[in-house]
């Protein structure tokens, strides 16, 4: 039996939600799938809502979090996140008990077991959006899907992470040359807005010279992106720099609706 399993389970502008499972205790980061979609995809690897012990939200974006009112309906289940953004969760999603809250301010730690997991802060457009690292005692797992830039907090707390799940949200050309109103193409293309395939390529260089071993690419753009144009950019960008991918490092595009191969150790 693996010790860790790690996978997404969407990925994408309409829902977020990866699944990290340590010594059978499962954990989810992120909620934007309702409860029947999260259930049937945690079925999909042996795991069930059942085995969740928290929730971590990056931030309240609805891609995010949508999926909190029916899952925490049934099931009560944690949920963690900055003070910031529980409160917009409650603002957003009144429905939700905020009994279940647990405020882990942004560069805090939370441990169970064997493992834990500490946030870190990420430029992104919202109240205040972190990452986060679990550790595992085996290797530290990187989770960071909506950043508009690669910050000093960001590349601290990612460095020696075995596994990542990385933004890489679009392609700049296909960005530029697109159908959303120029202001849009401004927030996304920003420093709180996401990560280019190309921006993408060129921070994972570091964080596999660090020691990364396998990047699920995530958050793809359903209109300024495809999996084949985001895999090839990010491969083409490690090259340049003397990384082989599937010799160096396992790159693998997480699908947007639904859940990716799965990391086990």
């Amino acid at each position: 039996m693996s010790r860790l399993k790690v996978c997404t389970l969407v990925s994408g502008s309409s829902a977020n939600c990866t699944y990290v499972e340590v010594d059978g205790c499962g954990l989810l980061i992120d909620a934007g799938a309702g409860i029947r979609r999260t259930e049937a995809l945690l079925n999909s690897v042996d795991s069930s809502l059942s085995k969740v012990k928290g929730i971590f939200i990056t931030h309240e974006h609805s891609d995010h979090i949508s999926g909190l009112k029916t899952i925490t309906k049934k099931y009560r289940i944690p949920i963690l996140a900055n003070r910031s953004t529980l409160d917009e969760i409650s603002f957003l999603l009144p429905e939700v008990d905020s009994d279940l809250f647990c405020v882990l301010p942004t560069g805090g730690n939370a441990k169970s077991g064997a493992f834990s997991v500490t946030s870190f802060p990420c430029m992104h457009d919202s109240v205040e959006c972190a990452g986060y690292v679990i550790d595992t005692g085996l290797c530290k797992v990187g989770i960071s899907t909506d950043l508009g830039q690669i910050t000093d907090d960001v590349t601290n707390a990612l460095n020696g992470c075995k596994v990542l799940v990385f933004e890489a949200n679009h392609d700049i050309d296909m960005l530029r040359n697109g159908p959303y109103p120029y202001s849009l193409k401004q927030r996304i293309s920003g420093p709180n807005g996401h990560l280019s395939n190309q921006q993408a390529g060129e921070a994972l260089t570091e964080f596999v010279q660090k020691g990364t071993e396998q990047v699920f690419l995530a958050h793809l753009s359903k209109d300024n992106n495809t999996e084949s144009l985001c895999r090839c950019t990010v491969e083409n960008a490690l090259r340049r720099s003397g990384i082989e991918a599937e010799k160096d490092v396992r790159v693998r595009v997480a699908p947007r609706s639904d859940r990716s191969e799965v990391f086990c150790l």
